[in-house]
Order: C-alpha cells, then sequence, then structure tokens
C-alpha cells in the first residue's frame, strides 16, 4: 500500500488503508494482563482476573481510539517547492479533518540522508490545517518526496495506527550563482553606447510617470524619490528596458554544473537590473520576457536539467 504514487490531488484515509499496532509500552500490557490472567487462573485470585481483564479493555479502547483518529482524514499536496542547493526543501501537506477532532498527527518521509519527521499536530474538527516537511538538498537537481507516513499514537501512546500516502511530487534544487555575479553578456549589435544611452534614458526626467500601486519597486526612481518626496515610476516604454539572450553556449565554460552556476547568475542579475532576457538550455528555452513568472520559469528550468519541464511526472 503506498508503493506506487498517485496523481490524485488528494487522499482520504479508509479502514483498508489503516494499519494499527501495539507500541513498546502496549505490549508491555499485553504481557502483563496474560500474567496476571495466569496468575489468576493458578491461584483462583479475583482481583488478578479483574486487573487482566481491565487491560484488556483499555488495549481494546485504544486500539479502537486511535483507528479513529487517522480514519477519513485527507490527505493534500501543495506546490512544488523550490529552493537553491544546500537549503532545505519545504514541501507543504496540507491536512483535512472533517467530523470530529483529532489529536497527535505525525508525517514522516524517509529522505536521501535519513528520516524526516514532523512535530505532532492537532487538528480541530471541521478544519484544514498545513504541516511542512523538510528535505535537505546536497546536490542540484529533482527531489521526489517519496512515500508520507502518516501516525498517530494519541491519545494513550499504548497504540500506533498509521497509513501512507505517496504522491507525484517533485521538488526542485536550484544551481547556486556563480560569485562574484559575472556582467550579462552583449547580445549582437548591443555595445557600450547602447548601454550608456539606456542608461541616459533610465534617468532622464522626461521618460517618469506617476508611481501607480502595484509597480515594480524596480522600475521605482528612488533618486527622485529622494529628492522631490513625490514617489515616480520609469516608463517601461521609454527604451531603457534592455534585451539579452542567455544561452548555454555562451558561458564559456565545460563543466555543466559551472555552466549552470553561471547563467543562474545571470538571471539574478538580470532580475536585480531590471533586464528582459530570453533563455536557451539543451532541456529547453524561454522566449524574451521579464518580470517575477520569468524569473521563475528560468530558475525552474536551470534545476531540472537534463530534464525537459514537460515529461516531469510530479511538478504541481
Amino acid at each position: 500500500m503506498g508503493r506506487q504514487a498517485t496523481h490524485e490531488d488528494e487522499i482520504e484515509l479508509v479502514q483498508r488503508r489503516i494499519y494499527v499496532l501495539p507500541t513498546t509500552r502496549g505490549l508491555f500490557l499485553i504481557l502483563t494482563a496474560i500474567l496476571l490472567l495466569l496468575v489468576g487462573i493458578n491461584y483462583q485470585l479475583s482481583l488478578a482476573y479483574v486487573v487482566a481483564f481491565l487491560l484488556g479493555g483499555f488495549m481494546q479502547a485504544a486500539l479502537l481510539t486511535s483507528y479513529r483518529n487517522l480514519r477519513g482524514l485527507i490527505i493534500k499536496p501543495g506546490r512544488s517547492p523550490q529552493c537553491q542547493v544546500g537549503e532545505p526543501l519545504e514541501f507543504i501537506v496540507s491536512l483535512r479533518s472533517p467530523e470530529r477532532a483529532r489529536a497527535g498527527i505525525r508525517l514522516s518521509v524517509r529522505a536521501r540522508d535519513g528520516l524526516v519527521v514532523s512535530s505532532p499536530a492537532a487538528l480541530p474538527a471541521d478544519t484544514q490545517t498545513s504541516r511542512p516537511v523538510f528535505v535537505n538538498t546536497n546536490a542540484r537537481g529533482v527531489y521526489s518526496l517519496g512515500r508520507i507516513t502518516v501516525e498517530t499514537r494519541a491519545p494513550y501512546g499504548v497504540v500506533r495506527a498509521w497509513s501512507y500516502a505517496h504522491f507525484e511530487w517533485l521538488g526542485l534544487a536550484e544551481p547556486a550563482p556563480e560569485f562574484p555575479v559575472p556582467p550579462l553578456p552583449v547580445t549582437a549589435g548591443e555595445g557600450d553606447d547602447t548601454q550608456k544611452s539606456a542608461a541616459h534614458v533610465a534617468h532622464d526626467p522626461d521618460s517618469l510617470r506617476d508611481y501607480v500601486a502595484g509597480d515594480s519597486l524596480r522600475r521605482v526612481a528612488w533618486k527622485q524619490v529622494a529628492k522631490s518626496g513625490t514617489w515616480y515610476t520609469r516608463a517601461s516604454e521609454s527604451g531603457a528596458r534592455r534585451e539579452i539572450e542567455i544561452n548555454w553556449d555562451s558561458t564559456g565554460r565545460v563543466d555543466e554544473e559551472e555552466k549552470l552556476s553561471r547563467l543562474a547568475a545571470w538571471v539574478l542579475r538580470a532580475q536585480n537590473e531590471n533586464v528582459a532576457f530570453a533563455l536557451s538550455l539543451p532541456n529547453g528555452s524561454l522566449p524574451l520576457a521579464d518580470g517575477a513568472q520569468q524569473i521563475h520559469d528560468a530558475k525552474r528550468l536551470l534545476a531540472a536539467y537534463p530534464h525537459r519541464l514537460d515529461t516531469l511526472k510530479g511538478l504541481r
């Protein structure tokens, strides 16, 4: 159960998905009940019978309670996380608790570097709670979260009830940008005069307009704001925006990871300098654009190399 990843958007824990076994403490109680029962049989001690049957009833109640703590729980994966290599990937798992409150719900995942366990969570009735599962990254590339174990030992700690949820769910570790960040590549027809002209237009008061809520802060003319106290935005139609092409063969590097590191640095610099760019890699390309979505798509393409994004099942 749970060994094959599913493409479903959510999983409900039903009876056939839930497993129940006593914990070490529960086994000790069962053994104690058996010994007391044998003592009661051998010596005809009524008190031994009473305690043995009480312990047996307690274990049965604990088994049913732990099972009900998981039954009906709905598990849903979040979006595919991204991070720079060396940082943890944060997979957000949503838990929805219809009908009744639940206690002590714990998530665990067996990752590349060991078992990742989240802290126990209490879920009020008819609510949804998000729980992060962090997976360490030690190399750039694609990471699969794998099979999630959902378990509880509440309320008595003598019975462990658990189930599995296995989604097609991937995370991406982006290459670390080269430092210091190299200058942006110069495209054909772009020279020093062109760059100076663009820089002049960017600071020309005639190319400014009044700031409108929602304008990118990178387009704000901070010098004019400091002088006048009024907010201005550089008009994009004024020609201040530069346009470049970033491609795999222009890095001047031989090693693939060094190429990816330089490309990541160029993408970062293009973001900081408000430069529109087109990106071309062996595993895909992006048309000329700028903005947050272009940066996000470029980082995802770099992280997925050498895989094409449309071949990766599990990107959400």
